[in-house]
């Protein structure tokens, strides 16, 4: 495989992995809006139905972001055995920084990424299943018998 062949690949995996982040955070804008305007004073039933119908977006986009990881690596893998790259580049985010304290760019994204999804998930069930909210209707939306 040719280093133009790699660096292609490469720039469209990480289109494609741009595309599911933003494609997590518009589920997850578009359910805290559902939760402010609906959900908070929908019935249990459908509180359930629509955390899991997240819950299976969610882990859709992950399993997509697992498997888009296994084809970047394997472009490192492909650039590794490039004998004299012409663009000078060394590799793709596998350098150990000193101030990542050992891990590579890759392993402290999967941390930092990981670590945010999943706060942003214990939010939205807490804010969904536990938190009272204020007031009686979800605002002027809403309209009163």
């Amino acid at each position: 495989m040719s280093e133009a062949e790699i660096l292609s690949i490469r720039n469209e995996l990480t289109a494609l992995v741009v595309s599911v982040v933003s494609v997590s955070f518009g589920m997850i804008s578009a359910y805290i809006a559902g939760l402010w305007l609906f959900l908070r004073e929908a019935p249990i039933s459908l509180r359930l139905l629509a955390f899991a119908l997240l819950s299976c977006g969610l882990a859709f986009m992950g399993a997509l972001t697992w498997g888009l990881n296994d084809l970047l690596v394997g472009t490192d893998r492909a650039w590794s055995k490039l004998v004299n790259p012409a663009s000078e580049i060394s590799g793709f985010g596998n350098g150990r920084p000193v101030w990542l304290h050992g891990f590579t760019l890759y392993e402290a994204s999967v941390f930092l990424g990981s670590l945010a999804f999943g706060a942003i998930y214990v939010s939205l069930a807490y804010l969904t299943f536990i938190y009272k909210w204020p007031g009686a209707t979800a605002g002027s939306v809403r309209i009163s018998p």
